[in-house]
C-alpha cells in the first residue's frame, strides 16, 4: 500500500535501518524479529494492533508503535499527525556501506537469519535492473508482491520511482480482480511468482477451451505457428492475440518472473501468446537479483545472465559433471547476517558467497538451475520454509516420535506443478491409548489434530499440507540425521 513507501521513506530519510516483516507471519515469529533486530519503532495497519498488543510487553527495544491507518488505538501515534517539529532535522545523512534494510529469511528459531543489506547493495540492484527492465516515466507498473520481497522493493518500488513510473497497489491475488485492475491501469510491467502466472496462463487456455470448435481450432493453429516462430526470436503473439492483451489492457510489455522456478510449459505458452516473461535467479544474500533473462538476450529453461558487474562460477565435485555449485560475488553480496559473523562465514568465503543451489552456465553464459543443495521447500508463490522449522515446532507433540518434512509436487489445482509443505511422520504408540494404537484412523485423526494444533505457532504457509504415517523408524546416518533423500524417494505417490 502507499503507506508503507511512505513509511520506507521516512525510515530512510532520518538514517535509519528498515526491517520489512511478512505480515502473515505468527505472533511468535514477529516478536523474534523485532527482538532480534533490537526494532525502536513500527509501523503497522490497524488488523496487527491487537497481535502486536498481545506482544509488546516482551518486546524489549520498542519505543513507538504507528498506526499507518486513521484509527485510534491505545498509545499508539497515527502516520497522518507524524510532522516534523521547528528545528527538526528533513533527513540525516546516509552513506554507501551504511545498512539500509535487514530482511530475515525466515521464522522463529536460529535457523532465522537477518540479511543486512547495504544502500551500495540497493542501489547497484535498482540501476542495474533499470537497465534490463528500461523503466520509463510512460510505465504503469503493478504491484502484488508484499513489500518484505527484496525483489519488489528493489525492482518493485525504487526502480519505477526512480525511472518516474507511475505505482498501482493491488489489495487481492485472485485472477479475476488481478485482470480488471490490469485492464483498468493499462499495466505495462509487473513483477511476479511463477504460482500468479501460473494462474494467468490456466485462465487463458480454460478460456480458449470454452470457445465454439471452429474458433477454438484457429486458435491452437496460430499458436502452434507463434510457438514455432519463437525458434527463430519472432514474436508474433502480440499481433495473432491482441484480444487476449486487451483483457490485459493491452500495453504490457514484461512480467519478470523470481522467487521460485518457473514451468518451462508456463514459460513457453505466455511468450507464444505475446506475453514477455523475464525469468530470473537470485536470493535475499544477494539483494536479491544474481542473474535475469533481458529483451536484449534471453532463453527459455535459464534463469539469465549474471548481472555486468557481477561474477558467477560453478564450483564441480566431479571435474567432467554438467552442473555443480552455484557461487557469486560482486556489489551485490550481502554486508552478512546481522549478529552473526558465524553463519555469515559459512556462506561467504573468499569473497564468494555459496549460494546452496546447483546450476550450470552454457556456452553463452546463461545459468540454469538444476536444483538444491539444501533442503529449502520453495512453494508456487516463492516463499521459502526451512523443514528444520517446521519440524521443530510439530515434533513437540508427545505423539509424535519422528517427524520428517519435506517438499512434495502438488498434482491437483490451482498449486499443480508446485512444492508443497508434506511430512512423513512415525507416531509415538505409547502416547495411544491400547484402543488406539491398533486403529490407523484414530492414529492418524490425532496426528492431524497435532499438526493442527502446534502448527498456529507458524505463518501459515509454512503449515504442513498434506502428511503420511509410517510404523517404522525412519531410515538415519550414523549420527542418527534422518536420510531425507531416501524419504522422499519412498514417498506414497
Amino acid at each position: 500500500r502507499p503507506e508503507w513507501v511512505i513509511a520506507c521513506f521516512g525510515i530512510i530519510s532520518c538514517g535509519a535501518i528498515m526491517v520489512p516483516i511478512d505480515a502473515k507471519l505468527s505472533e511468535k515469529e514477529i516478536q523474534f524479529i523485532l527482538n532480534d533486530s533490537q526494532a525502536k519503532v513500527i509501523f503497522t495497519s490497524e488488523k496487527h494492533l491487537s497481535s502486536l498488543d498481545s506482544i509488546s510487553s516482551v518486546l524489549q527495544h520498542l519505543t513507538n508503535i504507528i498506526s499507518l491507518d486513521n484509527v485510534e488505538h491505545n498509545d499508539i501515534t497515527l502516520l497522518k499527525n507524524l510532522k516534523l517539529r521547528k528545528g527538526d532535522k528533513k533527513y540525516n545523512p546516509i552513506y554507501p556501506e551504511d545498512t539500509a534494510v535487514i530482511v530475515y529469511t525466515s521464522g522463529t528459531t536460529g535457523v532465522a537469519k537477518g540479511v543486512e543489506l547495504s544502500y551500495k547493495n540497493v542501489l547497484f540492484q535498482v540501476v542495474a535492473l533499470s537497465d534490463i527492465i528500461k523503466y520509463s516515466a510512460k510505465d504503469q507498473f503493478l504491484s502484488i508482491l508484499p513489500l518484505n520481497h527484496m525483489l519488489e522493493i528493489t525492482g518493485g518500488l525504487i526502480a519505477p520511482l526512480y525511472a518516474g513510473s507511475r505505482i498501482t497497489y493491488c489489495h487481492s491475488l485472485k485472477t479475476t480482480t488481478l485482470i480488471s485492475l490490469m485492464k483498468e491501469t493499462r499495466t505495462t510491467v509487473m513483477i511476479s511468482v511463477p504460482l500468479v502466472l501460473k494462474m494467468l496462463h490456466d485462465g487463458i487456455i480454460k478460456k480458449v477451451s470454452n470457445l465454439p470448435p471452429i474458433k477454438r481450432r484457429i486458435f491452437d493453429l496460430l499458436f502452434n505457428i507463434s510457438k514455432f516462430l519463437l525458434r527463430f526470436n519472432i514474436r508474433a503473439g502480440k499481433v495473432f492475440f491482441r484480444a487476449v492483451h486487451n483483457e490485459f489492457g493491452g500495453k504490457l510489455r514484461a512480467l519478470v518472473s523470481g522467487g521460485a522456478p518457473l514451468n518451462l510449459d508456463v514459460e513457453v505458452n505466455l511468450n507464444a501468446l505475446g506475453f514477455r516473461v523475464l525469468q530470473g535467479y537470485g536470493l535475499t544474500e544477494t539483494s536479491p537479483v544474481i542473474s535475469v533473462n533481458s529483451f536484449r538476450s534471453s532463453k527459455f529453461g535459464s534463469v539469465g545472465k549474471p548481472l555486468q558487474g557481477t561474477e558467477v562460477k560453478i564450483l564441480k565435485e566431479d571435474k567432467d559433471a554438467k552442473d555443480g555449485a552455484i557461487l557469486t560475488r560482486g556489489p551485490h553480496i550481502m554486508k552478512g547476517y546481522y549478529k552473526n559473523t558465524e553463519k555469515t562465514a559459512d556462506i561467504i568465503k573468499d569473497g564468494w558467497l555459496h549460494t546452496g543451489d546447483i546450476g550450470y552456465l552454457d556456452n553463452d553464459e546463461f545459468l540454469y538451475i538444476s536444483g538444491r543443495l539444501r533442503n529449502l521447500i520453495v512453494l508456487g508463490a516463492g516463499k521459502k520454509v526451512f523443514p528444520e522449522e517446521v519440524e521443530e515446532v510439530i515434533g513437540k507433540s508427545p505423539c509424535i516420535k519422528e517427524v520428517c518434512v519435506i517438499a512434495k509436487v502438488a498434482t491437483r489445482g490451482v498449486r499443480a506443478g508446485c512444492e508443497e509443505v508434506y511430512a512423513v511422520i512415525v507416531p509415538d504408540v505409547d502416547s495411544f491409548d491400547e484402543s488406539d494404537r491398533a486403529d490407523a484412523r484414530a492414529v492418524k485423526e490425532k496426528i492431524a489434530s497435532e499438526i493442527s494444533r502446534l502448527g498456529k505457532n507458524l505463518a501459515e504457509y509454512k503449515r504442513i499440507v498434506d502428511f503420511e504415517i509410517r510404523m517404522d523408524e525412519l531410515p538415519k546416518t550414523a549420527t542418527k540425521k534422518i536420510r531425507r533423500n531416501e524419504v522422499s524417494k519412498s514417498l506414497v505417490a
